[in-house]
């Protein structure tokens, strides 16, 4: 999956940085319930399901956030670029 904007991408390179950009703002969703919300148990479940999606993903929990990090980057990006078209 390309994980920058500046890469040649094809239609499908955009489509995958879509698709990983809204997982990984679902996965950000639910810390910030857990930080308003303070369920019990919240935070360990949510720890949880981060190490779980990161080791399906055969990555740490550090990599897969700078993975998601880098995502949301070159969404703005391509956004932005999407922006200034006629």
């Amino acid at each position: 999956m390309p994980a920058s904007a500046q890469d040649d991408l094809s239609a499908q390179g955009i489509l995958a940085i879509g698709k990983k950009t809204g997982a990984c703002g679902i996965m950000d969703s639910m810390i910030q319930f857990q930080k308003t919300i303070r369920m019990e148990g919240g935070e360990a479940f949510v720890l949880r399901f981060w190490e779980v999606e990161a080791a399906r993903l055969g990555m740490s929990v550090q990599q897969l956030s700078e993975q998601c990090n880098k995502s949301v980057s070159a969404y703005d990006t391509l956004w932005s670029t999407a922006e200034a078209l006629p």
